[in-house]
């Protein structure tokens, strides 16, 4: 982005405050998140689409990718919501 053109602004939806956006932190590799249960690999994806989270499970061999509108709904749904789909048998 050139200095002249405006920087992307996130504001909160409740209070109306201004949010800075985050930076990526120039890291282009994947990060690994990983514990006794489960391990992923979650990393920036450039499509023909647009930018997407892409999640590989290793251990699975599954693979999903995220564009930001879908990460947006995941951002307010309830626990219950999330406690439900970790309660489903993957694949059933």
């Amino acid at each position: 982005m050139s200095e002249s053109t405006a920087s992307p602004q996130a504001e909160n939806p409740d209070t109306g405050e201004v949010l800075e956006v985050p930076k990526d932190g120039g890291n282009s590799g994947p990060i690994v998140i990983a514990n006794e249960f489960a391990d992923v690999v979650v990393r920036k994806v450039d499509t023909r689409n647009g930018v997407r989270l892409e999640i590989w499970s290793p251990r699975r061999g599954t693979c999903v990718r995220y564009d930001a509108v879908a990460l947006d709904v995941l951002s307010y749904q309830e626990p219950e919501f999330i406690t439900k789909l970790l309660s489903r048998t993957p694949g059933a």
